[in-house]
């Protein structure tokens, strides 16, 4: 949950920030000052870049659906006469483009195309009457279009949350940000206001996404091994050290198959963030790290050896079908070997820890696995 809660904060601060600040910027602020109506056209070209470039698909689609809009939800100086449709026809069109969003690998051609069809419906919009369709879908439904804002991308996000995707909260808050204001009146510079905040929080979004696929494990969502070589560097005189590895992991692998074994290391991984006075690392295939900062020798062993009991105890049912067509259950188990070290001093460099750890690990599994042992 801890992810969904950032953005959700960005997004209450620009719908704050609108509300308030509107007054402000209205009295303040030239009518025809194009450098302010062209913000968020750049904020959102380099979200779009900055997506494009660090393979984050979905938010270049996203970064173009609001690129597309915002000249016809706020006319730039000048071209007015180009940009004609309703407010209405805008929600329409972001409602359905936020359900529609598309998941392919985002090339240069895809991009392309995704702005040409957003752009060739914008122009479709701009002469195309409702009015066929009322006997058939009643008056409300087209005149109130803004509670498809919030409706269609809901239903997006429950689809996604239904196959364990998690990451479809943003255009859920984009589109609640537009259901929430659509029945503002939106006066120069309200919609700019807006659409600077919506693709500051793009950007934002993509750098945080950046970061994630830098320093977050995509698998177990742990921190992944260059957040460990720097929280690290400015580790204190007495930290603590282990080093993990679960025994027989290949044969695991082997026996029930990759997807099984990545279920078994997100399991892990879940269990080694409840350790108590300590952060968890994967430090690369089946090996991870855990680092304690301010724990006594003694804590740190309590600690490790509840560790290793909790999962050793852990019961995983695994599903496998058979040659007839069945499918057959399995409850199996894995253990883990630990090593750990303390560090001596400020003196003692880090990277020393790290192999008495390690050489304190391989001891563990030629004494037979599935125990602590100190290095």
């Amino acid at each position: 949950m801890t992810r969904e809660l950032s953005p959700i904060l960005w997004c209450a601060i620009v719908v704050v920030a609108v509300v308030l600040g509107l007054p402000m910027w209205q009295a303040q602020l030239d009518h025809h000052a194009l450098s302010l109506e062209l913000i968020p056209v750049g904020l959102l070209l380099l979200s779009v870049g900055l997506a494009w470039r660090f393979r984050l698909s979905f938010y270049s689609y996203l970064g173009l659906l609001l690129l597309v809009a915002y000249p016809f939800q706020s006319p730039l100086t000048g071209l007015e006469p180009f940009f004609v449709l309703s407010d209405n026809n805008i929600y329409l069109l972001l409602a359905l483009n936020l359900l529609l969003l598309p998941g392919a690998p985002a090339n240069g051609a895809y991009l392309m195309g995704w702005f040409t069809w957003l752009l060739a419906q914008c122009l479709l919009l701009q002469n195309l009457s409702w009015d066929w369709l009322r006997p058939h879908l009643g008056g409300s439904l087209l005149d109130t279009p803004m509670h498809y804002l919030f409706a269609l991308p809901a239903a997006r996000y429950l689809n996604a949350m239904m196959r364990g995707k998690r990451d479809e909260l943003i255009p859920l808050l984009l589109g609640a940000m537009a259901w929430l204001v659509s029945g503002w009146p939106m006066p120069w510079p309200g919609a700019v206001l807006l659409y600077t905040g919506i693709s500051a929080i793009l950007v934002l979004v993509v750098f945080d996404g950046a970061y994630r696929l830098a320093f977050r494990d995509g698998l177990t969502g742990l921190p992944a091994r260059r957040t460990l070589d720097g929280d690290l560097s400015n580790a204190g005189p007495r930290v603590h050290i282990a080093m993990l590895d679960v025994d027989h992991f290949k044969q695991f692998n082997d026996a029930y198959g990759h997807t099984w074994g990545d279920l078994a290391l997100r399991s892990l991984a879940s269990q080694l963030r409840g350790v108590k006075g300590a952060r968890a690392y994967r430090y690369g295939g089946e090996e991870f790290t855990l680092v304690f900062r301010r724990a006594a020798r003694q804590e740190v062993d309590e600690a490790l050896e509840s560790l290793r009991a909790a999962v050793e105890n852990r019961v995983l049912t695994v599903t496998q079908p058979t040659p007839a067509g069945e499918i057959r259950e399995a409850r199996v188990t894995l253990t883990i070997s630990i090593g750990s070290a303390q560090r001596h001093g400020q003196h003692e460099h880090i990277g020393s820890v790290i192999k008495r750890a390690d050489k304190a690990l391989y001891r563990a599994k030629e004494e037979g696995r599935n125990r602590v042992l100190w290095g």
